[in-house]
């Protein structure tokens, strides 16, 4: 995604929720809040705020890129290794949804940035006409941002009975509300 792809509107209302959910997060580090995988979470958040800032207001640099890709996808595969170990439907849904986000910014940085650039460079060679590749891009994405939005409805669900983690529960749900609403706005209407 390059500088100025959005609306300025949309684009400072993202930062917002982005800036927020980063520097929430920051703040349960350093008050000590949260326990094994909740500090995951946390830092998880931390990493990606900067990163969906980096997006909606810098040119992509590939080498930048390509490192958010390997982290988010080390992120992702550590949320769907503790699957395994977690019990309860909420403990796991919880897991497999963060897992699930960090999948979807992986799709956000390959689709927005190299992944654009190099599809339309292989055009040529695969057989397959740039109108063809814009289209299983585009449901590929509108399926990201269907699948946010479920996470980020979820997560509103359990502030009301998340109890003592209702914020918490707000910041995941903003979170995966502003990077479906992002997504969103970077993908064309097929």
């Amino acid at each position: 995604m390059s500088h100025g792809m959005l609306p300025a509107g949309p684009a400072i209302a993202l930062t917002v929720v982005f800036a927020l959910s980063g520097l929430y997060c920051l703040w349960r580090v350093a008050a000590g809040r949260g326990q094994g995988i909740e500090t995951v979470v946390d830092v998880n958040h931390i990493l990606m705020s900067p990163a969906m800032l980096l997006m909606l207001w810098l040119p992509s640099t590939p080498g930048i890129t390509w490192l958010q890709i390997a982290l988010f996808s080390a992120l992702a595969l550590v949320f769907f290794r503790h699957l395994a170990g977690v019990e309860g439907v909420t403990a796991r849904t919880g897991a497999l949804l963060h897992g699930g986000m960090n999948l979807g910014m992986v799709w956000m940085l390959a689709a927005g940035t190299v992944g654009m650039a190099a599809m339309s460079g292989m055009s040529g060679m695969s057989g397959m006409d740039h109108a063809g590749q814009q289209t299983w891009t585009g449901l590929l994405s509108w399926s990201v941002v269907g699948l946010l939005l479920l996470s980020a409805a979820w997560w509103l669900a359990r502030v009301a009975r998340a109890g003592g983690h209702r914020l918490l529960c707000c910041c995941h749900a903003l979170t995966t509300g502003g990077m479906a609403a992002m997504l969103a706005l970077m993908t064309p209407v097929l």
